[in-house]
């Protein structure tokens, strides 16, 4: 595979179509039409239809070497391994020698290894998107995750995977 090799030769792989070009700009509408002062929910509908979305997971339990994840939701979280989601048509992917990337495209990158700031692109580029190995045996960890999701004003429906990847299941 492509990516893996990539992944094992430069730290970094991008994911051609992981997400449906629907996720993609209904995500990218919402967040655009949020009011400056209205706080950002990392519980929002669609940024958990995207976090849920089999291709994404995929690929992430393919680099981190796990099927069993927790989606990155609070600043205290690791993330050696982190991500975006191409929101735009043909941007340049920030890394040295490499690729255009286009809408729905998955960009993962070793954060130790890549001098990657996907937040330092233009407005509205990339949807950051992390996981790493679940750690449900992690008390404090896990207790914030339930607070911050009790806390959401958008209780979004979770399917399974979903609710493993919060951690309000156990894989």
């Amino acid at each position: 595979m492509r990516e893996m090799e990539c992944w094992e030769q430069h730290g970094f792989a991008l994911f051609p179509r992981a997400v449906t070009h629907f996720y993609a700009l209904r995500y990218l509408l919402w967040v655009k039409e949020l009011p400056v002062d209205q706080p950002y929910d990392i519980h929002h509908q669609y940024l958990w239809d995207i976090r849920m979305y089999e291709p994404v997971y995929q690929a992430f339990s393919e680099i981190l070497g796990t099927t069993e994840l927790w989606a990155h939701l609070c600043p205290g979280e690791p993330a050696p391994v982190k991500g975006g989601i191409c929101l735009q048509q043909s941007v340049q992917v920030p890394v040295n020698h490499w690729s255009i990337a286009n809408i729905g495209d998955l960009f993962i990158y070793n954060a130790k290894a890549c001098s990657v700031d996907l937040d330092g692109l233009p407005d509205y580029s990339w949807l950051p998107i992390s996981y790493f190995p679940a750690v449900p045996d992690n008390r404090s960890m896990l207790k914030e995750r339930m607070r911050s999701w009790t806390a959401s004003r958008n209780q979004a429906y979770l399917s399974t995977r979903g609710n493993k990847l919060l951690g309000s299941e156990r894989w």
